[in-house]
């Protein structure tokens, strides 16, 4: 029987990508040495490990955007098969380094649940290199990558440039049919993601690779549509906080608001942290205010943002005698 394997693409010069239901960037330096940009899911390494072969390619080193299960899945099986050197930034390779860590990435699961968990069996692994904040580029196994900073979908999130000039975002951003099927886009902090993406607006390149999804000329339109994208989400998210709010009442809110049927317990953990990261984002920008009572710590809408409510509410209605 055959096995399954990647698409491998060439995107420019010595850097390409693996085609699954990701993308997963490799930089070759030799017709049999190369360096990949993250490595998946655990459940694609036999599909991974199938197709570096095939090719006649030898990972000889990972730098890893963060450490997301869909990102960093195959760090350690590569480490430990084939000897290769791994490369994450300060924050990503802390979360990674064992199970109790990688539980404070992974919504709310508990170190017994990840040691049950088979996505993440195996996972843990220590960095070989630690990419340090301020840090801007990287020399690792003999070339030299650029190095952008984007924390808030992590909060060590890097993307990562290739000698090619070609920039791996990670997820930095998300594009077309993901983005627009995403109820629950995931961030860290929403307020620095955002933040992060203006920064990506800046930088220059002959190609951007996006994990999910694409390979792009120019960016700057994406941005924009992302970025406009996740305002009027967040707004349509207030609309749904009447006396007050939680993560986990936000999440069920939002889950009937959207038609969503949560899974397993792992898809409604990962609903509430991306709700509790909403509610702060709608705080700091003052349409939310925390309160304790009763034990608890609720949200509920400002005055501010009630009385805007109320102005464009009365902004749609039809001044009297229009119609006869």
């Amino acid at each position: 029987m055959d096995e399954k394997r990647m698409e491998l693409e060439q995107v420019k010069g010595n850097t390409w990508v693996l085609k699954s239901w990701e993308l997963i960037p490799l930089y070759r330096l030799d017709d049999r040495r190369c360096i990949l940009l993250d490595t998946g899911l655990a459940e694609q390494q036999e599909e991974l490990d199938a197709t570096l072969r095939a090719e006649g390619l030898l990972p000889v080193g990972v730098i890893c955007s963060h450490a997301h299960i869909d990102h960093m899945g195959n760090n350690a099986f590569l480490k430990e098969k084939y000897g290769t050197r791994l490369a994450m930034s300060l924050g990503e390779a802390g979360h990674q380094f064992s199970y109790l860590s990688m539980n404070v990435m992974n919504y709310s699961y508990s170190p017994e649940d990840m040691l049950e968990s088979p996505a993440h069996k195996g996972t843990p692994v220590l960095a070989d290199r630690i990419i340090l904040p301020g840090e801007t580029s990287v020399e690792f196994c003999g070339v030299t990558f650029s190095i952008l900073p984007t924390p808030g979908h992590t909060c060590d999130h890097i993307c990562i440039g290739t000698p090619d000039n070609v920039l791996y975002l990670g997820d930095a951003m998300m594009t077309g049919r993901t983005l627009h099927h995403s109820k629950f886009p995931y961030a860290f902090s929403m307020k620095d993601y955002l933040d992060s993406m203006r920064k990506i607006r800046t930088v220059e390149a002959d190609r951007y690779i996006v994990a999910h999804y694409g390979v792009y000329e120019e960016i700057l339109p994406l941005v924009d549509m992302e970025a406009r994208f996740l305002a009027r989400r967040m707004l349509e998210l207030l609309d749904l906080v009447e006396d007050y709010t939680t993560p986990k009442r936000m999440a069920a809110a939002i889950c009937r608001e959207y038609h969503i049927q949560p899974g397993n317990f792992r898809d409604m953990a990962y609903f509430e942290a991306a709700s509790l990261a909403y509610i702060n984002y709608l705080r700091g920008l003052g349409h939310l205010e925390a309160v304790l009572e009763d034990n608890r710590i609720l949200y509920r809408r400002t005055q501010a943002s009630l009385d805007r409510a109320k102005a464009r509410e009365e902004a749609l209605q039809p001044s009297a005698g229009l119609f006869r």
